[in-house]
C-alpha cells in the first residue's frame, strides 16, 4: 500500500500533465494555433472587444460610446436611458446591427460640443472588425435630443446669420449622423430611425439662425432607409437630410420620409446628390425657407421617381423644390401662409429670387404629375414688393424643364397661379 506522501505525489506530477496539456492546447498560449487564427482575430477583432455585451448607461455619459460600440459589435439591442450631458462627440464604428432604443433617453449638447453628438460611421478598415454581416442595419428608436449649446458648423446656410462666437471648428454638427459607405466600402443596407425629437434653439421663438450645431438627421450611403415619426424644433440648416453617397452619388435610394413634423428649419427635409426613388408623404412643416426638396448638389446627376404627396406646409419660402429630377409626381398637398414672414424676415430668404413659390420644377423632366394640391397665400395686409406663385418652373443645370401635367390644384391669393422663368 502507497504512503499518504506518495499518493500526495502522484497526484501533483498527475495535475501538472493536465495543465501543461491544456496550455500546449490554448489559443491564448500557444505560438502555433495563435499564428493559425491571426486571420480571424484580425478580422473580428479581440474576443473582449467583439463580445462584450451592450448595457444600459443609466446616465453614465462616460459609458455611452462604449454601450452603443458593444452593440454593433455584437449586433445585440440596447436600451440607452438617463440624462446625458455631452462635451464631445459620441462616434461610433458600425460592425453588425446596431440597434438602439433611446425612448427613455435625454441627450444634451453643452457648448464645448464641436461637431456632431452622434456619430455612427462605416469605415473601410475598422467597420471589418467583429463584423458577422457584410452589410449590417441601423435601428434608432427614440430619444430627446437638444443641440441648441453646441458649436455651429461651418457650412451651414448663409453663414452670416450666425450669431458671433458660435461657430466651431468643423464642417459637420449634426444630432444624429448616419454614414454607411467609406472610401469604396459599402456597410450599410438599411437603416430606421423612429420616434426621436430634436432641438435646436434655446426657445420655441428663435428662428433658425440662433439655433446650435447643424442638421437634425444626416443620413448618407445606405441602400435604403425609412425615417419617420421624428419631430424638430428650431434646426440651424435640415431637420433630415438624406443623400446618396459614392463618387457620383450611386449609392443610395429607397428614402421612405413619413410622418414627420418641422417648424423653425431653414430645410425641412431634403434629399440631395441625386438619390432616386424618394418618399415624402403625411410631413407637417411649418416655417421653413425650404420645405421639401430634392436638390442637386452633383453636376449632370439627376434624381428618378420622386413622390410627394399629402404633406402640410405652412409659411414656407419655397414649399416644395424639385431639382433636375426626373418622373413626380406631387400630389395631395396643402401649403398655407405662402408670402408669410419667415424667420422674423418680411423679405423672403430664396436662393430662387426675391419671391415665395409653392412647388419649384427647377430642371425637372420626364413624367411629371402635378395634381390636387392647395395652394394658399396669405391673407390680409402683406407687403406688394414681393411676388407669390403656385407653379414654378425654370431651366437649371443646363437643363429646361419639359411640360408637365397639372390637373385639380387649387390656387388662392397668390400673384400668379402659374410662373415659368427662363
Amino acid at each position: 500500500m502507497m504512503s499518504q506522501c506518495k499518493i500526495k505525489l502522484l497526484l501533483i506530477i498527475l495535475s501538472a500533465s493536465v495543465l501543461l496539456s491544456c496550455a500546449n492546447t490554448h489559443p491564448n498560449n500557444q505560438a502555433a494555433v495563435a499564428h493559425n487564427n491571426k486571420s480571424r482575430v484580425d478580422s473580428i477583432g479581440s474576443d473582449s472587444q467583439c463580445h462584450a455585451l451592450p448595457f444600459d448607461p443609466k446616465g453614465n455619459v462616460n459609458s455611452l460610446q462604449q454601450a452603443l460600440q458593444n452593440a454593433t459589435n455584437t449586433g445585440l439591442p440596447v436600451k440607452i436611458s438617463g440624462q446625458y450631458y455631452i462635451d464631445n462627440e459620441i462616434k461610433v464604428i458600425l460592425r453588425n446591427d446596431l440597434i438602439v432604443d433611446a425612448s427613455q433617453a435625454l441627450f444634451f449638447a453643452t457648448s464645448k460640443l464641436d461637431g456632431d453628438l452622434f456619430s455612427l460611421d462605416a469605415h473601410s478598415k475598422h467597420s471589418q472588425k467583429c463584423a458577422l454581416q457584410v452589410e449590417s442595419e441601423v435601428h434608432w428608436v427614440g430619444g430627446f435630443i437638444n443641440i441648441a449649446n453646441a458649436k455651429v458648423s461651418q457650412v451651414v446656410p448663409i453663414t452670416k446669420m450666425t450669431p458671433q462666437g458660435r461657430t466651431g471648428t468643423k464642417k459637420t454638427a449634426d444630432a444624429l449622423s448616419i454614414r454607411g459607405h467609406h472610401n469604396g466600402f459599402q456597410k450599410l443596407r438599411n437603416v430606421i430611425v423612429d420616434g426621436i425629437t430634436v432641438v435646436g434653439t434655446k426657445t420655441a421663438k428663435d428662428p433658425f439662425y440662433l439655433a446650435g450645431g447643424d442638421s437634425g438627421i444626416l443620413m448618407a450611403g445606405t441602400r435604403q432607409a425609412t425615417i419617420k415619426n421624428n419631430n424638430f424644433f428650431g434646426i440651424r440648416d435640415a431637420a433630415i437630410y438624406v443623400t446618396a453617397a459614392g463618387k457620383n452619388g450611386e449609392i443610395g435610394d429607397d428614402f421612405v420620409l413619413i410622418n414627420n413634423y418641422v417648424e423653425r428649419a431653414y430645410d425641412g427635409i431634403t434629399s440631395k446628390r441625386g438619390a432616386d426613388r424618394i418618399t415624402m408623404q403625411n410631413n407637417r412643416l411649418n416655417n421653413v425657407a425650404v420645405g421639401l426638396s430634392i436638390k442637386h448638389l452633383f453636376s449632370g446627376r439627376t434624381s428618378y421617381q420622386a413622390n410627394i404627396s399629402n404633406n402640410t406646409i405652412k409659411s414656407a419660402v419655397r414649399a416644395i423644390s424639385l431639382e433636375r429630377v426626373n418622373d413626380a409626381t406631387v400630389a395631395n398637398n396643402v401649403i398655407s401662409g405662402l408670402g408669410d414672414i419667415y424667420a422674423g424676415k418680411t423679405s423672403p430668404i430664396n436662393a430662387r429670387g426675391r419671391h415665395y413659390e409653392a412647388i419649384g420644377l427647377d430642371g425637372a423632366q420626364g413624367n411629371l404629375v402635378i395634381k390636387n394640391n392647395t395652394i394658399q397665400g396669405v391673407n390680409g395686409k402683406r407687403t406688394i414688393k414681393f411676388k407669390t406663385y403656385g407653379i414654378v418652373s425654370r431651366s437649371y443645370n443646363k437643363r429646361p424643364t419639359t411640360d408637365y401635367l397639372a390637373i385639380n390644384n387649387l390656387f388662392h391669393d397668390l400673384d400668379s397661379d402659374i410662373q415659368q422663368f427662363k
